[in-house]
C-alpha cells in the first residue's frame, strides 16, 4: 500500500522557538519537532524532509509579510504533484492571516493543507507544541481537501479561523467565527472537504496597496483625510463598532476619498462573531449609499486576504465589489449574501 506523503513546510514561530539571551526566538528545525512526537503517528504516512523557505528554524510570525505568504503558496504549488498533503508550522500571531491567504491563492485545492503552531514552546511546562503537531499530522492524513487550521485538538476551516486569545495561559488560541470547530477525531471519520471536485486555480498574485484602519470615538477627520491623501492605497478596511457604520463626518471623508481615487472602502466590526451588515441601521444605510462595502460574516483575516488577492487581479471598484460578494472557499454564507444584496439593492435605489 502506498504511504500517504506529507510535505512539512517549516515557517517558524513559537512552535520552533527556544529561549535565548534576548528572549524566545526560532531555534528548532522541523526535524527537532518531529523527534518529539509519538512515533506511532508515522503509521501509513511518509513524512518527507521539510522545506524551510526562510531558513532552518524559520522566522517570528510578526515578521511575516505578503511576499513570505506568496513563497509558502509557491512551495505548495511547486511540490503539488509529488505529495498527498502539506503541513505548515507557523507562528500564531499571523497564522490566521497566512492560512486565509493560502485559501485564496490555492483556490479549489484538492489536497489537505494543514496550518498549525503553538502557544507554548517545547521548553515550557504543559507545552502544546507536540499535541498540535500530532493533530496536524492526523488531519493531513485525511482526504479533507482545502486549507485548515489545526489547534488544540480541533480543526477549523482556514477562512473561518481567527485568533481569540494571545496569552500562553490559554492553549485554545483559535476559534471559528461561525463556531463550527471540528474535533480531530470527527475530522478523521467524515468528509469535510472544501469545494471537492472544484477546478484548481493557483495564483500567488497579491496586492499590497491596502491597509486596515481602526475608527474610534476620537478619530480626527482631518488626520484621516491626510493619511489617505498621502497613501497609495487602493483598498482601506475600516474597523467600526457594529452595524451602524460610524460618524457621518468620517464616512464622508472615506466616501469622498474613494470616489476621488476610484478606491474601495470595506467596513468590518471589532467583534470576531456575527455579520457586518450595514443595511440595518440608518447610519449603516448611509454608509452603503456612500459606496462602502459590508464585510458580512467574513473574518478580518479573510477580508484582508480576499482583498489582497482580488485587488491583484482588478482594482476596478465595480468588478472588485462583484467579486468581493462572491463565495470562493466558504468564506461567506451564501444565503446571508443573498439577503444582504436584496436589502442593499432596496436602499441603494431608494430616494
Amino acid at each position: 500500500m502506498k504511504k500517504n506523503s506529507i510535505l512539512p513546510i517549516h515557517i517558524g514561530g513559537t512552535i520552533a522557538s527556544a529561549e535565548s539571551k534576548n528572549g524566545f526566538r526560532p531555534k528548532r528545525s522541523f526535524a527537532d519537532l518531529l523527534s518529539e512526537i509519538d512515533q506511532g503517528l508515522a503509521g501509513d504516512r511518509n513524512i518527507t524532509t521539510a522545506q524551510s523557505p526562510f531558513g532552518e528554524f524559520g522566522i517570528d510570525s510578526a515578521s511575516m509579510q505578503i511576499p513570505h505568504i506568496q513563497k509558502i503558496a509557491g512551495t505548495i504549488w511547486n511540490n503539488y504533484h509529488n505529495h498527498d498533503a502539506f503541513l505548515v508550522t507557523h507562528g500564531t500571531d499571523t497564522l490566521a492571516y497566512t492560512a486565509s491567504m493560502l485559501s485564496f491563492m490555492l483556490l479549489g485545492i484538492q489536497k489537505p493543507v494543514i496550518v498549525t503552531g503553538a502557544q507554548k514552546t517545547l521548553e515550557d511546562e504543559n507545552s502544546d507544541a507536540v499535541g498540535n503537531l500530532e493533530t496536524a499530522l492526523l488531519a493531513a492524513s485525511t482526504s479533507n481537501c482545502g486549507v485548515w487550521v489545526a489547534f488544540n485538538e480541533k480543526i477549523i476551516k482556514a477562512v473561518r479561523a481567527t485568533k481569540i486569545n494571545i496569552g500562553v495561559d490559554s492553549l485554545d488560541a483559535f476559534a471559528s467565527n461561525i463556531m463550527d470547530e471540528i474535533p480531530i477525531s470527527t475530522f478523521q471519520l467524515n468528509d469535510y472537504s472544501v469545494n471537492p471536485g472544484q477546478s484548481e486555480i493557483f495564483s500567488t498574485k497579491a496586492s499590497e496597496a491596502l491597509d486596515i484602519y481602526c475608527l474610534t470615538h476620537t478619530t480626527n477627520p482631518v488626520l484621516l483625510r491626510n493619511y489617505l491623501d498621502n497613501s497609495n492605497l487602493r483598498v482601506l478596511i475600516v474597523i467600526i463598532y457594529g452595524m451602524s457604520g460610524h460618524r457621518k463626518e468620517l464616512m464622508e471623508v472615506l466616501s469622498r476619498w474613494a470616489s476621488d481615487n476610484e478606491a474601495i472602502i470595506i467596513a468590518k466590526t471589532h467583534s470576531p462573531y456575527g455579520s457586518t451588515d450595514l443595511s440595518k441601521y440608518a447610519l449603516g444605510v448611509k454608509a452603503l449609499q456612500m459606496g462602502i462595502l459590508s464585510s458580512l460574516d467574513m473574518t478580518m483575516e479573510s477580508v484582508y486576504a480576499k482583498a489582497c488577492t482580488l485587488l491583484a487581479h482588478s482594482d476596478d471598484p465595480m468588478e472588485f465589489s462583484k467579486q468581493f460578494y462572491a463565495n470562493f472557499c466558504d468564506e461567506l454564507d451564501e444565503i446571508g449574501v443573498q439577503k444582504f444584496m436584496k436589502k442593499a439593492a432596496f436602499w441603494l435605489t431608494a430616494t
